[in-house]
């Protein structure tokens, strides 16, 4: 999962029970104070420019949607390429060989409140280049996912466009940037995808790391 940026509006939160928040077998606590995770994820385009992603709100604010491309957190020792394609059979029903995923093609550290948490999860992008939609499924979906995911379909670059120009959150914040580029193919250049406001929390997290709080105060 992904979710909403940290700024101005959303302080840095790292409650003392955030292990209760997120499951503790995929997170750990950071040297910056915020729990931590690597993940793979797909860009799975189509040759009309046509890209895969969920829909998805924070469980702890049902109200806060945003768009995003499959993947997830990955396993102890799972090789990222693995993890791309085991996340995208889990929630798309697409099955595909690693070796049909191009990259890493880019990068994404990313901050975001999920569940009450202000999270850090650093992404690695892998694009899967098909010349037209598959059908997609969600019966490999996990109990989360159920409970915090609305919808998963093939959007237009026009859709994205206009999704972004109405103020909806995309992640990444380029993805309607890029899309027809990635649909022409990769030119082997590995992206920097980090949203511009993260760099700014993440140099911030650098020099002063949150502290724990008290949920209770």
């Amino acid at each position: 999962m992904t979710g909403s940026l940290v700024d101005g509006r959303h302080p840095v939160l790292v409650p003392e029970d955030w292990d209760q928040h997120l499951d503790a077998a995929e997170w750990s606590l950071g040297e910056d104070g915020l729990p931590f995770r690597t993940a793979a994820r797909v860009l799975a385009v189509t040759q009309d420019s046509e890209v895969l992603l969920l829909v998805g709100h924070d469980a702890a604010d049902p109200d806060h949607r945003w768009i995003f491309t499959p993947g997830g957190g990955l396993h102890s020792d799972e090789d990222p390429r693995a993890g791309a394609v085991r996340e995208l059979v889990e929630e798309s029903g697409i099955e595909v060989a690693p070796e049909d995923l191009e990259g890493p093609i880019a990068h994404r550290e990313a901050i975001f409140r999920f569940a009450s948490v202000t999270c850090r999860q650093d992404e690695i992008f892998f694009l899967l280049h098909l010349p037209t939609r598959r059908p997609v499924r969600k019966d490999g979906w996990t109990c989360l996912e159920r409970d915090v995911v609305d919808s998963i379909s093939w959007w237009s670059a026009e859709k994205l466009q206009a999704a972004q120009q109405r103020g909806q959150e995309i992640y990444p914040v380029r993805l309607p940037e890029i899309l027809a580029e990635l649909a022409s193919g990769w030119n082997g250049r590995c992206l920097d995808l980090t949203d511009p406001v993260d760099h700014e929390v993440l140099a911030e997290l650098a020099s002063n790391p949150p502290r724990h709080c008290d949920p209770s105060t």
